[in-house]
């Protein structure tokens, strides 16, 4: 009977440790911040030039009209999608708030490395103790607002 409560109180352990794994969402890393960062500035970039390609007269700014907005978009569709995935759904108007200054034509150059950075500090603030309390239950109630 020891033997079998001992395997009992380790497999209970274990699927606490894994229940609690799944609450907490996934950890991001070094590496993901590294492309994250690559990414929104890369998207950044091409809005850019974009803006360039605009000065062409008539095909350039029927480009930057159609382009613009299809790049835009997209951008932000994949990091509200990144960001469900990870278990920060919490911060899904980091992707809107990015999005919708990707459509101010000079702000665009600039809104996804602002929206990735605001999100670094974020989920790094979300460790210090009284600070993340208090971040959780604001992005908590952020979402219930939809």
């Amino acid at each position: 009977m020891a033997i079998a409560e001992k395997l009992q109180q380790k497999l209970n352990k274990k699927s606490q440790e894994q229940g609690d794994e799944k609450n907490r969402g996934a950890e991001i890393d070094s590496a993901e911040w590294l492309l994250l960062f690559l990414g929104a500035g890369y998207i950044d970039i091409l809005f850019i030039l974009l803006a360039i390609i605009a000065f062409i007269p008539f095909v350039g700014f029927v480009a930057y009209a159609i382009l613009d907005p299809i790049l835009n978009l997209t951008a932000t569709a994949i990091f509200w999608f990144y960001l469900q995935q990870k278990g920060l759904g919490g911060y899904w108007w980091l992707a809107f708030g990015g999005g919708l200054a990707g459509l101010v034509p000079v702000v665009n150059w600039f809104s996804w490395i602002v929206s990735v950075m605001i999100l670094y500090g974020l989920v790094k603030a979300e460790k210090i103790p009284l600070a993340g309390e208090a971040i959780q239950k604001a992005a908590k109630a952020a979402s219930e607002i939809k």
